[in-house]
């Protein structure tokens, strides 16, 4: 065990159990070009950062840094250009999370498969340690095409082995698409998704039969493997036509468990708009779709909480929201760190990315053409070539506050998390409005930016891009602030101008905040804000709340439990949440300094 990698936790500690993919094929989508949509779920207190790494040419014997323990695989002597979309701590990037549009147009997005029966203590299973983030690189480095990908993954799994314990990988171009899941070690299945099906992909293995699909691919000995581990034995000998990839190779406690389970559940229902009854059809990999599959479609999945359905729990009331659930994974929660539609087209050029950088039931799709533009206002990596080379090295200060487009949405929706209760009905209709704008007017965009690379005049439409991405994540931001200053029950908030980032046992921090109602102390919450928002906030210590005069009230909090997220000496954005004795929920946003 001492040489086994280790990779992503959740907050808690526990292998996750993250992300949604769905992924509609080009005739059942309805722009005529495969469609894929995605949420990122990671939880802890992690930034997303955006750049384009340019291609490149590299020396021989030249190899990618790999996790401490992974094997460091040969470069490529030349790689593509890609859009890069970084999640990452102070400590170090993400190994399981990064999505990227290469320059050919091939989408790569991951979702965790949970644990599979494969045990990290086989060291034999892989090769050097086997690869886990090299993995997702190698693919959008070299993939001319989601096929040409397909071959890269199986090639390199083959070789090297998978180093994490599950993962599902969906690769995708505007033709075809590709979703291979991933055991630890050399066993895989892949499907290539059919032209007229949608595939609704939680966080399970769910692809089950040997040829349940008219293109398959695993390794020849996927069978008899699970055989000889005791975890598969055919009903008759030499029969083969009841093995289940997903049960067989799913860790036994994982297997259908109960929170994916219901996350496709939900999500087939609302592609087909009807109900999908797990005893009777199962959970497949994919379905044919009954309808054309539209980005509304997909944002719809993708931000749901089952409203209106009996699997939507008590969540909802002052101070509580849907994302909090414990005994309960909506599709939207509180580890969502980005959404994305990716929405293709022949050129690649033309590829749009729409993006909610948080939630998307609290935070619009906004359109990004990433091929051509990285706008100022999205704050994009000043090097990402280098980056990419430092990504799994520390970078102290990496999550710190940045008064920047994407951190102010960030803290909009921290309040909007904290008011959920008052503001989400109307939020959602918001957001709404604001995707079925946003597309229109990428419709319209890319039918001028394609006259533009018709007559050759790429700089022209680089430049347009460029000024039509910044001018629409500046007019989201502009929307979400107004539509905060008009319905957020919002408080002045002051804090203490430095904080310690290594506090004592039983320091304390004293907010102090303004309101004209009176406030329940035992609701009161601050924190950084974050994803997982106030499952890592400090609750008030009972008896401190006191008014002080006027508005104006004081309470404290735990200075240990707060600082819990904090990974460096820096800026960082903080939120009070509360509810008044009418049952009305507030907040305060506020920066702090904290000093090692």
């Amino acid at each position: 065990m001492a040489n086994t990698p280790t990779f992503d936790l959740d907050a808690f500690g526990n292998v996750p159990m993250n992300c949604m993919t769905l992924i509609a094929g080009r005739a059942a989508s309805a722009t005529g070009h495969v469609l894929v949509g995605h949420n990122e779920d990671d939880g802890g207190h992690i930034v997303v950062r955006h750049g384009y790494v340019r291609p490149r040419d590299w020396a021989a014997g030249a190899a990618m840094p790999a996790e401490k323990g992974c094997a460091a695989i040969p470069q490529a002597a030349h790689t593509l250009g890609y859009y890069w979309v970084e999640y990452r701590k102070d400590e170090t990037g993400l190994s399981n999370a990064d999505g990227f549009v290469n320059e050919c147009g091939v989408v790569i997005t991951s979702n965790s498969m949970g644990t599979s029966r494969e045990s990290a203590d086989n060291a034999a299973c892989v090769k050097d340690g086997g690869i886990a983030y090299n993995l997702r690189r190698a693919l959008a480095e070299r993939a001319q095409t989601a096929r040409d990908g397909a071959r890269i993954l199986m090639e390199l799994v083959d070789e090297w082995g998978y180093a994490p314990s599950g993962r599902a990988y969906t690769i995708a171009d505007q033709s075809e698409a590709f979703m291979f899941q991933l055991a630890r070690g050399r066993h895989y299945m892949g499907a290539r998704v059919p032209d007229d099906a949608i595939a609704v992909m939680p966080n399970h293995f769910n692809l089950h039969g040997l040829n349940d699909y008219p293109e398959q691919f695993y390794p020849a000995d996927l069978v008899t493997y699970a055989v000889s581990r005791g975890w598969y034995k055919p009903a008759k000998d030499g029969d083969f036509s009841d093995f289940d990839f997903a049960k067989a190779y799913q860790a036994e406690d994982e297997f259908f468990g109960p929170r994916n389970v219901m996350r496709q559940k939900n999500g087939l229902r609302i592609a087909l708009d009807r109900p999908w009854s797990v005893e009777k059809e199962g959970m497949p990999f994919c379905i044919r779709a009954n309808r054309p599959v539209t980005p509304q479609m997909m944002a719809e999945i993708l931000s749901s909480h089952y409203e209106g359905t009996r699997d939507c729990c008590a969540h909802f009331g002052p101070g509580l929201s849907p994302h909090d659930a414990s005994s309960i994974r909506y599709i939207c929660t509180g580890t969502t760190l980005e959404s994305d539609l990716f929405i293709l087209r022949d050129d690649p050029k033309l590829t749009t990315v729409m993006s909610s950088f948080g939630r998307p039931c609290q935070l619009p799709y906004v359109a990004l053409h990433p091929l051509l533009a990285q706008p100022d206002a999205l704050d994009p990596m000043a090097d990402a070539s280098g980056r990419m080379e430092s990504h799994l090295a520390p970078e102290t200060g990496a999550c710190c506050w940045r008064n920047t487009p994407w951190w102010r949405m960030r803290a909009f929706e921290t309040q909007a998390e904290l008011l959920f209760s008052d503001v989400s009905g109307g939020l959602r209709a918001l957001m709404e409005r604001m995707l079925a704008q946003g597309l229109e007017s990428d419709a319209r965009l890319c039918e001028k930016l394609a006259v533009l690379l018709a007559e050759s005049d790429e700089a022209e439409a680089r430049k347009t891009a460029e000024q039509a991405d910044d001018s629409a994540l500046h007019a989201a931001l502009h929307t979400l602030e107004d539509y905060a200053r008009a319905n957020f029950a919002a408080v002045p908030l002051s804090l203490p101008m430095t904080l310690s980032v290594c506090p004592q046992e039983g320091e304390r921090v004293r907010a102090v905040f303004h309101t004209a109602r009176t406030p329940v102390e035992n609701a009161m919450i601050l924190g950084v804000i974050h994803t997982n928002t106030k499952l890592a906030f400090a609750s008030v210590i009972p008896g401190t709340l006191q008014s002080i005069g006027g508005d104006a009230y004081a309470a404290e909090f735990d200075a240990v439990r707060l600082s819990s997220v904090i990974q460096s000496a820096g800026q960082y954005m903080l939120a009070l949440g509360g509810r008044c004795a009418d049952g009305r929920p507030f907040a305060g946003l506020e920066t702090a300094a904290f000093q090692k």
